[in-house]
């Protein structure tokens, strides 16, 4: 992957983002550390291999409960199968705020850290309907 100086790039931002957005990645080095740069429909595609896969059940009640098998830690109830998926997505669009709030903690934790490009695909998205259509069942 071609790495551009950090100066290269102060010097050119206007440049660096037309050929990141139109074009490719691109590296940037600093010193010692190395970042990529990516245009969000690229990210987007990149972690398009990330699905959330729905868990449900229905009780004998008519009320579905779920869950998503990659965030364990995510689980809602429905009157509907489309109300579940919506509830899902709301509470993974709040612990995709919090995750990033917190990314340190979250991501060296053993139990979330494999949590981290799923929350990163969410926060990709733009409402809570983008959100419920990348849950699959």
């Amino acid at each position: 992957m071609e790495t551009l100086l950090a100066t290269q790039v102060r010097a050119n931002m206007s440049e660096f983002i037309d050929t990141v957005v139109r074009e490719k990645p691109l590296a940037i080095r600093r010193n010692r550390d190395v970042i990529v740069a990516a245009s969000m429909d690229q990210m987007k595609f990149y972690l398009s291999v990330y699905h959330l896969t729905l868990e449900y059940e229905q009780d004998e009640d008519g009320l579905y409960a779920g869950s998503i098998e990659e965030v364990d830690n995510i689980v809602a109830e429905g009157e509907s199968l489309q109300d579940l998926r919506m509830e899902l997505a709301r509470q993974l669009m709040e612990y995709a705020q919090d995750y990033f709030a917190d990314y340190s903690r979250y991501s060296s934790a053993p139990n979330t850290r494999n949590h981290a490009p799923y929350m990163l695909r969410v926060m990709l998205e733009n409402n809570i309907e983008s959100v419920a259509e990348l849950i699959r069942d």
